[in-house]
């Protein structure tokens, strides 16, 4: 290429390229001067989304965190699924797809055939007022309808008075339908315990609720005694479901707190496959399983790591979900944790696979001190971060009473089904925020369990609720105190 040379060009050439230099250079320098402020402005929204994202993880860790099971592990976005687009409003944050699987058949609601048919003809045209003969077919519609809430039915019992000639023995007569204490009959304390825990309704709105519908006006207070009434006519059936937990091989235990005037109390649930019961305490300690379960219990209680537990017992089974949870949430933050929670996932996931090969009693002692001896020498392993060393120092805590499971075919991996039981008392705790003294607590525990139990067993609550307020085995109020009765 030839190169340019200075003599080549006049004055004035020379002249007007220097100056197109320098309009050029002002230009560039006004261009790096608006691409300075444009870094400004985004370092800026940089900083602004960094400290967001602290505060939003400095929340998340409250909920966030080994302790949160999976259902409570929600997507971080407070947007409803209905505001948000058509493409995501099928997302699902577990991994799954919504609706039922390919291949399963649609299920639809089941209509009752009509109690009665109601003929509904036309005589003419609505458009030219020409006659109709006959009609050309019918289009049949089936409605379903409630009757009208009927008054309340107010029966004055004359109950007679007797004395025994020959002992003197004084005996009032009884009635099925009058209750022994109290003016308001089966229905109303049936519905107004139903309306309070399995409704969630407020005092004040059960009483709305009566008068609203039925015309029976009655306070909260009395809203409250009638469902208090509910409690003491079903504690009998509390102590008969306590009894057949005692007898229970396997019992699945949680624990979460509730306040009680304010204070710090517990609401303990005792689980198995058809009861299910609940302590209110203001104990955590292992003096609670032994108050319920009874000392001699001799069946495996499945927990999470609390220390009450083992303390009550050494029949115990680790919850493997609270486990690989935590295991995981160290590993999200820990590089060196990162091998044991894969070699703890691997391990649950290869059992869960074996177990389904239904082995011998033989195979399960032969699996049972193999694993063990696995998790020995993973507890074993020299580590240099704080929070490994304290998973690895919760695991072998527990070292005896991870497996238990695989020697007992009928004993779960997991605490889900405790977990589960505590749902609903998390839930009316974040609506009664406070239980006010014994009696709240007595009342609190015993319905809770009965409809639990109930619905276990596939009973209707409300027929049941109904069948023990009828029985009239109401235990006296100085016996309506939040303590299982002691055998004799």
């Amino acid at each position: 290429m030839e190169s340019v040379n200075a003599d080549d060009f006049t004055k004035e050439e020379l002249f007007s390229r220097l100056l197109q230099l320098e309009q050029r250079v002002e230009e560039l320098e006004q261009e790096n001067k608006r691409k300075d402020k444009k870094i400004d402005q985004l370092q800026e929204q940089l900083d602004q989304k960094d400290e967001r994202i602290e505060e939003l993880e400095t929340r998340l860790r409250k909920y966030e965190n080994p302790h949160t099971p999976p259902s409570k592990r929600r997507s971080g976005t407070r947007q409803s699924p209905t505001s948000q687009d058509d493409e995501d409003e099928n997302v699902r944050t577990d991994g799954g797809t919504p609706g039922r699987k390919d291949g399963h058949d649609p299920e639809w609601r089941v209509t009752a055939g009509p109690d009665k048919e109601i003929e509904v003809t036309r005589d003419c045209c609505p458009e030219c007022g020409e006659h109709f003969d006959e009609s050309v077919g019918v289009s049949p519609r089936l409605v379903e309808e409630v009757p009208d809430p009927q008054p309340p039915e107010v029966t004055q019992y004359n109950r007679h008075c007797y004395q025994c000639d020959s002992c003197g023995t004084e005996t009032v007569a009884t009635h099925p339908d009058c209750p022994d204490e109290g003016q308001f009959g089966v229905n109303v304390i049936s519905q107004a315990a139903l309306s309070r825990y399995d409704h969630r309704l407020p005092y004040r709105k059960i009483a709305d609720r009566f008068e609203q519908l039925h015309g029976l006006e009655l306070s909260g207070a009395s809203a409250w005694h009638a469902t208090e009434r509910a409690a003491r006519a079903g504690r009998c059936e509390y102590e008969q479901i306590r009894r057949q937990i005692q007898q229970a091989e396997i019992v699945h235990v949680d624990e979460t707190g509730i306040k009680r005037e304010g204070e710090q109390a517990w609401i303990w649930t005792f689980r198995t496959r058809e009861h299910t019961l609940y302590a209110v305490r203001e104990s955590r300690g292992s003096d609670v399983p032994a108050e319920v379960l009874g000392e001699d219990f001799a069946g495996t209680v499945i927990c999470d790591g609390w220390t009450a537990y083992p303390a009550f017992t050494s029949n115990l089974q680790r919850c493997w979900a609270h486990l690989l949870r935590e295991a995981e949430d160290v590993a999200s933050d820990h590089e060196e944790a990162e091998p044991v929670h894969r070699y703890l996932k691997q391990m649950f996931v290869g059992l869960q696979s074996w177990l389904e090969t239904d082995p011998s009693p033989r195979e399960r002692a032969q699996m049972h001190r193999s694993c063990q001896n696995g998790l020995r020498s993973l507890v074993e392993r020299s580590v240099t971060d704080e929070a490994v060393a304290t998973l690895l120092g919760k695991i072998e805590g527990g070292i005896d009473h991870w497996l238990t499971f695989v020697g007992e075919p009928a004993v779960s991996q997991t605490n889900n089904a405790a977990e589960n039981a505590l749902r609903e008392p998390v839930v009316l705790r974040k609506i009664i925020g406070t239980l006010r003294n014994d009696r709240g607590m007595f009342v609190h525990e015993t319905i809770l369990s009965l409809l639990a139990t109930w619905r276990q067993q596939g009973r209707n609550p409300y027929e049941e609720l109904r069948r023990v307020v009828n029985n009239n085995e109401i235990i006296s109020r100085d016996h309506a105190v939040p303590a299982v009765e002691t055998l004799g």
